[in-house]
């Protein structure tokens, strides 16, 4: 979709524009020169097709639907063939820009797209299109110097089944630019001074293209100059473009081509972790895996190995004396190391990153952002239905029901807009890997069982923690998501008690982790099922498997690995059977703790058989934190209290 519509409200738009754009219509619509959306090439399906009719027939309750809100439905039921494979270009699963295919069916049938209209020295089409294939969202071409030489194919008015060039960025080595590079750019730079030029970047590349039926070619070398947005126009970079070339030819540079667009430098540090939401908020549980709950999920960047964010603790002093503020946080060494069997300190010259949310973790959680956009627009409809139904026959005995129904709807409109916003900025923010960057590994010893007489597993690694990611961490609280109420909780963790004790979940559904529980408690049960058996429920907030809970052992494990590798674990079994693995491929990491916000271990493994797992092993969070304490003498855990003896 044209990335003008995305906000744009459905009432507010013609019906051609909404045959246009495939919302509606069962039948090719004729082009017409005053509409910017010139023709589609698909029917609009049934469903969608419907909900449109009735939005625009209620606007005083559905006037806030937007473009944006329809074109995902439209996306995630999209028939499997379209005019987007056909033509060889796949619509972006993820993104509301537009994609290629969309953008051409636009402009085919347009004169004015594919001729040069003033004050443009190229063609609308050109502009759009020269870039294809560098990125889901390339620039736009303002001036080549190329231009004439070496025409962009154009598609005749009315070809439906055109493949536009796709264009692949390279770096450039081994040139005659390349050994006068240091020369000639300054001398480029005060060039576009000169013509009042104001540049945000000057770099070369060589693009490679592939057209339909041809072997893969490169392009010559480029200079490529990006200029500050709205601040010129194609007239004014062709007149610069001959002092450019003269620059290279004094050189004996011979054979580049300069090209300008407009583009704005922007830092890739990547957005702060996000609030943990209150429970009311419709993105509430939606932004887990951006929040500064715990259980964040993580990821190595060499290899996108996945797993969770355990706990997060600061260095109140280093352990010579001097000051430190650094932050940094606990997950497994299997996380954050590919190598487990040898010892790893932070090294300048070979740092260690991680990621939040690996790439399947993202696109999961990217899926049911939309998904949750898709279910609320859905919701609207069918309540602002029932609310039509319910006025046309308004008597006393509905007035209650009408009113609450207005409320909701009320509600449900401002939540869909909400998610739109919420879907758009991690769809800006998240998804480049840059922007996920929440460290670097620090200390990662070599995961060992004869660390002391306990022969508990030692699977723990620390990184630093990007201060600016950590804007909204205020101390270590889990974010227990969206699956469950708070009564529904209350229940799994103390099934008597809940109501008997008083024992509670807080109300906002973020536990604070209180404690380490110490070694003399984790045996000693104080709550009990119906029956009055002694009951230790505990949970854990995974990566793959979410929110899910346990049964505690008890009594440590003592296992062998098949290398005859002994130690010494705490056991979490399922809870029951219908309740899903207590843990997965995926969730190691993760903190295990009580209703009690009690830390009780850190998950690392388990007994999978088949596609499941029903025995989970932990080492016990007191002596991890005695393990840390040894490293960072110093260390704060954010008012986790702990005894280690």
């Amino acid at each position: 979709m044209d990335s003008t519509y995305l906000k744009k409200n459905i009432v507010d738009l013609s019906e051609e524009e909404l045959i246009t754009l495939g919302f509606l219509g069962d039948s090719e619509l004729p082009f017409h020169h005053t509409r910017p959306s010139l023709t589609h090439l698909v029917d609009a399906a049934p469903g969608i097709k419907a909900l449109v009719e009735k939005v625009m027939a209620d606007p005083a309750h559905l006037g806030t639907v937007t473009c944006f809100m329809v074109d995902c439905l439209k996306r995630k039921y999209a028939s499997p063939f379209s005019p987007q494979d056909a033509m060889g270009y796949p619509a972006s699963p993820t993104s509301p820009t537009s994609s290629a295919a969309e953008i051409y069916s636009q402009f085919s049938n347009d004169s004015d797209a594919l001729t040069v209209v003033a004050p443009n020295l190229i063609s609308k089409f050109e502009m759009l299109f020269w870039y294809h294939g560098i990125s889901a969202d390339p620039p736009k071409l303002l001036w080549r110097s190329d231009l004439e030489t070496n025409p962009f194919p154009i598609p005749k008015p009315g070809t439906r089944f055109f493949k536009i060039p796709t264009k692949t960025a390279h770096g450039v080595f081994g040139t005659q630019l390349n050994a006068v590079w240091d020369i000639v750019a300054p001398q480029i730079l005060a060039s576009m001074k000169a013509h009042s030029l104001k540049y945000s970047a000057l770099k070369t590349v060589r693009f490679s293209i592939l057209e339909d039926g041809k072997e893969e070619t490169f392009g010559p070398v480029v200079v490529w100059i990006a200029v500050l947005p709205n601040t010129t126009n194609a007239k004014a970079v062709r007149d610069a473009t001959p002092d450019i070339l003269q620059i290279l030819a004094d050189a004996q540079v011979t054979g580049v081509v300069v090209e300008w667009y407009e583009g704005l430098v922007k830092r890739l540090a990547g957005p702060p972790l996000m609030r943990v939401e209150n429970h009311v908020s419709p993105t509430f549980g939606l932004n887990h895996p951006f929040n500064t709950g715990l259980g964040i999920p993580i990821a190595r960047e060499s290899d996108n190995s996945q797993g969770n964010l355990t706990l997060l603790f600061r260095e109140v002093m280093a352990s010579n004396g001097d000051p430190s503020n650094r932050i940094l946080a606990l997950t497994n060494k299997h996380i954050a190391s590919v190598d487990t069997t040898t010892h790893y300190d932070f090294d300048n010259t070979d740092p260690q990153h991680i990621l939040v949310c690996g790439e399947r973790c993202f696109a999961r959680a990217f899926a049911e952002i939309e998904d949750a956009v898709n279910t609320g627009l859905r919701d609207v409809v069918i309540l602002a239905g029932e609310l039509a139904e319910l006025e046309s026959k308004a008597g006393e005995q509905k007035s209650t029901t009408i009113r609450r129904l207005k409320n909701a709807l009320d509600d449900k409109n401002e939540d869909n807009i909400t998610l739109q916003d919420f879907y758009t900025e991690v769809d800006q923010e998240w998804k480049d890997t840059n922007g996920r960057r929440l460290g670097h590994v620090d200390w990662a010893p070599e995961i060992s069982v004869s660390v002391d007489e306990c022969h508990y597993t030692r699977d723990i690694a620390t990184f630093t923690v990007d201060a600016a990611k950590l804007k909204n961490f205020e101390r270590n609280i889990v974010d227990l998501g969206n699956q469950y109420t708070v009564r529904e909780l209350e229940d799994r963790f103390w099934p008597i008690a809940a109501v008997r004790e008083r024992r509670t979940i807080p109300a906002n559904l973020q536990l604070p982790i209180r404690r380490a529980l110490p070694p003399h408690l984790v045996n000693k049960p104080d709550t009990e099922d119906k029956n009055g058996e002694p009951l230790f429920i505990v949970g854990k907030y995974g990566n793959s498997t979410k929110l899910t809970f346990g049964r505690y052992s008890g009594m440590d494990a003592y296992i062998c690995t098949d290398s005859g590798l002994e130690s010494r674990e705490m056991v979490v079994y399922n809870y029951s059977k219908s309740s899903g693995d207590f843990s997965d491929y995926g969730d190691s990491g993760s903190l295990i703790f009580t209703g009690d916000g009690d830390g009780l271990a850190i998950l690392h493994s388990g007994m999978p058989r088949g596609m499941h797992n029903h025995v989970t092993y932990g080492t016990p969070l007191w002596w991890v934190i005695k393990q840390i304490l040894e490293k960072y003498p110093f260390a704060e855990f954010y008012g986790i209290t702990y005894t280690l003896d």
